[in-house]
């Protein structure tokens, strides 16, 4: 028969005791430090399911509280892209995509991931919000992160044409000839002549808007006709009343115009216009 002695078996379980609290407590911190993660993976997985079944409104909660609650992990951020991605393409609410957006400019790890962001922000406000004024603001945030030559006179296009949409043409023009200004590959300056010339136009500068469409017609022949902007000229000469330099850009362009109907009806309705000026002594063959 094995006798105990308890008071031995006492001592050894005092001694005992401080080391299981401690095996006790580091389990309970390392299975809550494990919940944590989990729950974090749980949530973004459940996002991923919803999204799959194309359940978005599901899938966007799910992201939204990764977004909220984790903020600055790489999940979160994955989720942020995510959920602009879903309201962005997929169901078309670009405003709301934003605030997804901007999480990934601001937490994102990988600079050219931050910029594309950034990008997307700027475009929403120009192309599909229409708010011009904060368009301004975030293509001049895209100049602060050393863009290459050709996206930076994206950029400046992108605030040029904000102003002029806004009416502000003085300032749309100073934009503009600040691009002329700079050392562009002069094949990529097709764009930034053509808003000049619009800036003319709107501005009722029809001589100055006359010698650019011509310049523009010179030197980019071929972006010329895809833009028609002989046309432009045409229609130009006609606000001037200029009906004779009219008539002949239209001719010269007849040939190779698409519409060659719709060209002889307007060189008929300006010769008429024509006719019928002070002075005239109306149109002969």
């Amino acid at each position: 028969m094995i006798r105990v002695n308890r008071h031995r078996l006492t001592n050894i379980k005092t001694r005992l005791l401080p080391a299981v609290v401690r095996l006790i407590v580091g389990c309970v911190l390392i299975a809550t430090g494990g919940c944590k993660f989990s729950s974090e993976e749980l949530e973004f997985r459940r996002a991923e399911e919803a999204t799959e079944k194309r359940d978005y409104e599901k899938a966007l909660g799910h992201y939204a509280a990764l977004v909220d609650r984790y903020v600055e992990t790489p999940l979160a951020v994955r989720a942020a892209r995510e959920a602009a991605r879903i309201l962005h393409y997929v169901q078309k609410r670009p405003k709301e995509a934003i605030r997804f957006y901007k999480h990934v400019v601001l937490y994102a790890s990988d600079a050219e991931e931050r910029t594309d962001a950034q990008r997307k922000i700027a475009e929403i406000f120009l192309t599909e919000t229409m708010d011009y004024t904060q368009a301004i603001a975030e293509y001049s945030r895209l100049l602060e992160l050393n863009p290459s030559p050709e996206q930076e006179l994206a950029y400046r296009l992108a605030i040029a044409r904000s102003y002029f949409y806004l009416s502000k043409f003085y300032q749309a023009q100073v934009e503009t000839e600040n691009i002329l200004r700079g050392n562009y590959d002069k094949k990529l300056l097709f764009e930034a002549l053509l808003l000049k010339a619009n800036i003319f136009l709107a501005s009722k500068k029809l001589d100055e808007a006359v010698a650019l469409l011509k310049e523009l017609m010179a030197e980019y022949p071929e972006r010329s006709k895809e833009e028609n902007i002989g046309f432009v000229l045409a229609v130009t000469y006609e606000d001037k009343k200029d009906f004779k330099s009219a008539i002949e850009t239209l001719e010269a362009m007849k040939e190779t115009y698409p519409g060659k109907d719709f060209i002889e009806q307007r060189i008929k309705i300006l010769r008429e216009r024509q006719s019928h000026l002070p002075g005239a002594r109306g149109w002969r063959k």
